[in-house]
């Protein structure tokens, strides 16, 4: 109930205030219209240098959905959750043999901290990880800090984290953690030698909208919490969520090309948004028809990385089970759970299979245009919204 206390506090603020920043939509997207090609990637405002994953990791995440049907709460088809778009490449299932386990940290995402264990992310699926070999810990960084400060963290939380020599060392970012990790891997290039995988999961790697549209929100809501909710840290998180902000760091610095990188997005239909997010839902709408609440799925992709899939979920759903504290807040029409252990399970097989008989690979025939995409990066057009969704300008 501790989580449930402290979000009543701050994120129904939030959506009021969204919702008197609503000019209203025609009509709200439906699942068909969301699910016609062209993808999000292939969108003139996405990262360039991307790798379309999507047809083999759908193998991986039906297989896992199947032997965990519970973690949805019921039986439903594959899907239910992964959009199947009409640009997906159909391909053979992957090879699973031989797979290793893997050393995981997660990065919790802002503003984590201030809710306690109930916001980790993919809290659920760690035991069962675990049990199959993995050796996976969570990095809570500062949820109200900016991405230079919690770099930082997470280079001292690895420097008392020995990594294990041989297994491969992969960092999983949900929502601002992805943007924190990236941070990292340029401020401190001697630890980040050692990590061989990254995994962006509805991740804030292009900032966000709403970012933009809340910043004077801020000090009014989050700044002046008490000490016991949460430390105050620098106060940079909006900040550091803004697209300009996020789009000059892109151009601005090179990610090590060794890593191999991985995204996965979210967009869905307001009967899957959580009552709290149904306001930035909408606001959204006005960018981009496709969001998951917090994000367009073309600012949660890593340049040259490879696209395991979109998720058809919100922002929260992914990664957190809130409605456990708060049915309150994360009230939904379609009250199926989203499977997170049957999604980690798949990711990490994905990762698995490509690092499998090599570390810190330096060069790889699919990750080929992708590296290059990393270090040659070029900013996107500016958004500007449409009635019917999003159009592009050169800046």
């Amino acid at each position: 109930m501790q989580l449930a206390r402290r979000l009543i506090v701050s994120v129904p603020a939030f959506a009021l205030a969204a919702s008197s920043l609503l000019s209203g939509c025609a009509s709200l997207p439906t699942a068909d219209e969301l699910r016609k090609a062209p993808s999000p990637h292939f969108a003139a405002q996405a990262p360039i240098g991307i790798s379309d994953g999507r047809g083999g990791f759908r193998h991986l995440f039906c297989d896992s959905l199947a032997e965990y049907p519970e973690d949805a709460g019921s039986r439903v088809p594959c899907d239910f959750w992964l959009h199947h778009m009409d640009d997906e490449p159909a391909v053979e299932a992957p090879r699973q043999a031989g797979a290793a386990p893997l050393q995981v940290l997660l990065v919790t995402g802002a503003f984590s901290d201030c809710f306690g264990e109930d916001a980790r992310p993919f809290r659920s699926a760690i035991g069962p990880l675990r049990d199959q070999g993995h050796r996976i810990d969570t990095v809570v960084v500062s949820g109200r800090s900016g991405t230079a400060h919690n770099a930082r963290e997470i280079a001292a939380y690895l420097e008392q984290w020995p990594v294990q020599p041989g297994a491969p060392l992969v960092l999983i970012g949900y929502s601002k953690g992805t943007s924190d990790i990236l941070q990292f891997l340029v401020d401190f290039p001697d630890p980040a030698s050692r990590v061989d995988a990254v995994v962006s999961i509805a991740g804030s790697v292009g900032g966000s909208p709403l970012a933009d549209a809340y910043h004077g929100l801020y000090d009014l809501l989050f700044s002046h919490l008490p000490y016991g909710h949460c430390p105050p840290g620098d106060g940079e998180v909006v900040d550091s969520l803004r697209p300009e902000v996020r789009d000059r760091w892109l151009r601005d610095n090179s990610l090590p090309a060794h890593i191999r990188y991985y995204s996965l997005a979210a967009f869905t239909t307001r009967d899957r948004v959580a009552r709290a997010l149904a306001a930035p839902w909408k606001s959204l709408l006005e960018h981009d028809r496709r969001n998951d609440g917090q994000l367009l799925p073309e600012d949660a992709l890593i340049p040259g990385s490879t696209l395991l899939g979109y998720l058809d979920a919100d922002h929260w759903a992914v990664a957190l089970h809130i409605e456990d504290e708060s049915s309150l807040l994360a009230h939904r029409e379609e009250d199926a759970r989203f499977p997170q252990l049957a999604l980690m399970q798949a990711v990490l097989q994905q990762v698995a299979i490509d690092t499998s008989g090599s570390r810190n690979p330096t060069t790889s025939h699919d990750q080929g245009p992708g590296l290059q995409a990393i270090t040659d990066y070029q900013s996107p057009p500016v958004h500007v919204g449409t009635e019917n969704g999003l159009r592009s300008e050169p800046q």
